[in-house]
């Protein structure tokens, strides 16, 4: 069962949790929250998350962009009586089980949380199946920045309520750029490989020194929005607390400037765990 797990790639979770955590909160400031609602979109953006992770696991490795020995080759992949077979079949079984979480979240909600529910499970699935394939297309990069990072907070607030308020269109934005700059750091390690197999990837186009210094930017930018917001009185001043995770984010800034990519994806997950958790309980405060 361990293997089934970890093909997920449950790690990645806190970048679709937090965010959609974030969308919560937000609402919870004007209206008291639906908790069947609330379950019901999380597991939905989770399911559509881990969707993404498998369908990206599975077209990766039939590609040929992905072989035994690379870092984030998943372990179905590796097991010889399952193979790419039983990644494809798990795959289907979540891709069936989000479109029915989000026509259960449209019919009991609203019209916008349909429409962001499908607009989120087109892009999961199509991130890098054929014929659109975000990735190779190099779109990869605002993609993630949208679906994730903009539409999954908007999406659980408007389950919530459709009172829509300028907090809940801005205060988004300094975690779409940390949950991007995890992708970006997958960019980085995954340089080499995408020039070979033609991934029109951000990285792959302008060069590594662009790439690093884009990875640094993503993280570097929510530091300066969130002062913006405090002052703009779009968050409480409990915001700044996301100040206690910027040693760590310096830190991830020197390990891109030596080139050390090497679970760099993971230790960007925790950053955005970390800002995210306190960004998001500032609202509570």
């Amino acid at each position: 069962m361990l293997k089934w797990w970890l093909s997920l790639r449950p790690f990645s979770f806190t970048a679709s949790v937090i965010p959609m955590f974030l969308g919560l909160a937000a609402a919870a400031r004007i209206t008291s929250i639906d908790r069947v609602g609330a379950v019901l979109a999380l597991v939905t953006g989770l399911t559509l998350h881990i969707v993404a992770n498998l369908f990206n696991s599975y077209f990766d490795w039939k590609l040929g962009h992905d072989k035994p020995g690379d870092p984030q080759v998943i372990p179905l992949l590796l097991d010889p009586k399952l193979g790419d077979k039983a990644l494809l079949r798990y795959g289907v079984a979540f891709l069936i089980l989000g479109t029915f979480l989000t026509a259960v979240l449209g019919i009991l909600y609203n019209l916008t949380v349909l429409i962001i529910s499908l607009f989120g499970l087109f892009n999961a699935y199509f991130y890098t199946a054929p014929p659109i394939n975000y990735k190779k297309r190099g779109l990869a990069l605002p993609s993630v920045f949208i679906s994730m990072g903009i539409l999954m907070p908007l999406n659980t607030y408007f389950v919530q309520t459709v009172d829509l308020t300028l907090d809940i269109l801005l205060c988004p934005i300094p975690l779409a750029f940390l949950v991007t700059a995890i992708l970006q750091s997958n960019e980085l390690r995954d340089y080499g490989s995408d020039l070979r197999h033609g991934i029109n990837s951000l990285t792959a186009v302008y060069g590594i020194k662009v790439g690093i210094k884009v990875y640094q930017l993503m993280i570097t930018i929510p530091y300066l929005l969130v002062p913006i917001l405090i002052a703009s009185s779009l968050v409480s001043w409990w915001a700044a607390a996301v100040f206690a995770t910027l040693p760590y984010a310096l830190s991830l800034i020197g390990r891109a400037d030596r080139h050390y990519f090497s679970g760099l994806d993971s230790s960007s997950a925790k950053l955005h765990a970390m800002f995210g958790l306190l960004y998001a309980s500032s609202y509570f405060m």
